[in-house]
């Protein structure tokens, strides 16, 4: 008998219990196998069955509990070698620290790839609300239904040429660096294996994916490809049978508390259900926001959620920044309008803000687009759709019309044209109606950040920006002198 074990199949349903009691992974969780001393490839091999080193296949179990692993491992009379069948790449695969709750999307997703043989799986969301990490647990539970495995990360845009050349070598395949002969030889061995391919973070702006995902998804072959992605692509069929989406939200309640939980609090903090649903359960920003409440409030989720404000971790606020400075200038015309109101606003009251009137139908696939990208919240009002902002979205395009604003004035004084205003132009920074604190709490922050740059003599700038208007056309005004005139106001 050589000096090695494997899991039986009872085994691993016992450890697989246990990993989910901390919220661990399968084979994605950096702890696992770091606490085992032991490889990410040592932990695959456990999960796949394949007999592994005694040590470590002890380290493996005592690392989530399990003490008695004489009842884990089966024991086998003949001293062999096995051999793996399978060919997994995970290089490209992140580590992720924890995992919890997603059992129903989970449970849908395994039905779409082993029950219905999807040939195209679009896993959707905005950032940080878990599309890798999901993409990761399904693999994880998924991989030996599959002859391969392969996991290519797109975050950093690689071409399709590239990535075409990395699967085709990953099938041991030489490139011929021809699109239309690359994709078939790659298509050939799709039919060949039944491989689980997943594409994780597909930029909503690399256009020239599409058509390459489109081939793969009507082309004949047994295996399954996973994408994830922060936007819809347009590349789904209503009639198709074989391509599914799935739009993720953020965590449940229950699921929420089980990360809090691991992240040092008790689940039972006063405001712990606000935090959440301020967030409105994403797990990366509630990892984000954590240590913050933890350092400067000592624990106090309810000392923060008194602050009123939304704090974003540099990472998320990087991403989100990035998506809205991709969007097209009527996106983000809206997002500003959505801003401004902080509330709930329906279809035909944002229209008429607009300072150009604009065909519905334009304003409606605007509309379409952003909820493809998963940034607005929609709420049914007196029977009629009204659109918001999700808070972190809020808080960012907030900050960025404040800044905005701030430099046009800027640059207005210097150039003495009002030509150099944009947005201050088309959005009137007090929402409409309102001239309470929250109504007019964009106009404050602006009104702060200009004080900084030309403190005393910012009313007299100001009135001189108006001293521009004079024999301009109302539709080249806009809504500059209402912006200028209220902050004159509030400084008395």
């Amino acid at each position: 008998m050589s000096n090695s074990l494997k899991a039986s199949t009872t085994g691993l349903a016992i450890v697989d219990k246990a990993r989910k009691r901390l919220g661990w992974t399968k084979t994605s969780t950096a702890r696992w196998w770091q606490d085992a001393h032991t490889s990410r490839a040592s932990l695959r091999r456990f999960w796949q069955g394949d007999r592994i080193q005694q040590e470590i296949f002890i380290a493996i179990c005592q690392a989530v509990g399990i003490n008695d692993w004489q009842s884990i491992a089966e024991i086998l009379d003949a001293d062999f070698e096995e051999v793996s069948t399978q060919y997994l790449d995970w290089d490209e695969a992140p580590d992720v620290e924890s995992f919890y709750g997603r059992n129903q999307e989970l449970t849908k997703l395994e039905q779409w790839i082993v029950g219905n043989r999807c040939k195209l799986i679009i896993i959707t969301g905005m950032a940080g609300i878990g599309k890798t990490s999901l993409a990761l647990a399904l693999a994880d539970c998924l991989q030996l239904k599959f002859d391969g495995l392969i996991w290519k990360t797109l975050h950093f845009a690689p071409s399709l040429v590239l990535l075409l050349d990395g699967l085709l070598h990953t099938f041991k395949q030489t490139p011929v660096d021809d699109f239309s002969q690359d994709t078939a030889k790659l298509i050939h061995h799709l039919q060949q294996r039944r491989c689980l391919l997943i594409l994780d973070g597909l930029d909503e702006s690399e256009k020239h994916y599409h058509q390459f995902i489109q081939q793969l998804s009507r082309a004949h072959h047994q295996s399954c490809i996973i994408l994830t992605s922060r936007e819809q692509p347009n590349i789904i069929e209503s009639n198709s049978k074989t391509v599914r989406s799935l739009t993720l939200t953020g965590l449940p309640k229950a699921a929420a508390v089980e990360l809090l939980q691991a992240r040092g609090f008790t689940g039972k903090e006063i405001g712990l259900s606000p935090l959440i649903q301020l967030y409105r359960g994403n797990p990366l920003a509630l990892k984000l926001v954590t240590p913050l409440i933890q350092s400067v409030f000592g624990k106090n989720i309810a000392a923060f959620l008194s602050q009123n404000t939304i704090v974003i971790g540099d990472r998320l606020r990087a991403i989100l920044k990035q998506q809205f400075e991709q969007l097209s200038d009527l996106e983000q015309d809206i997002l500003y309008w959505l801003a401004i109101w902080q509330q709930p606003i329906s279809f035909s009251r944002l229209q008429t803000h607009l300072l150009i009137s604009l065909d519905p139908a334009t304003v409606l696939d605007a509309i379409v687009s952003l909820e493809r990208r998963s940034l607005l919240e929609k709420w049914i009002c007196s029977d009629a759709p009204a659109f918001t902002l999700q808070p972190m979205v809020m808080k960012i395009v907030t900050d960025e019309l404040v800044e905005r604003g701030t430099q046009e004035i800027i640059q207005v004084m210097q150039s003495q044209d009002i030509a150099d205003f944009k947005i201050l132009r088309t959005h009137w920074l007090l929402r409409p109606g309102s001239d309470d604190i929250v109504g007019d709490r964009i106009l404050h922050q602006l009104q702060e950040k200009l004080w900084q740059i030309y403190r005393a003599n910012l009313v007299q700038n100001l009135q001189q920006i108006l001293l521009l208007l004079n024999d301009k056309s109302p539709l080249a005004i806009g809504y500059i002198a209402c912006n200028i005139t209220t902050i004159i106001n509030r400084l008395g």
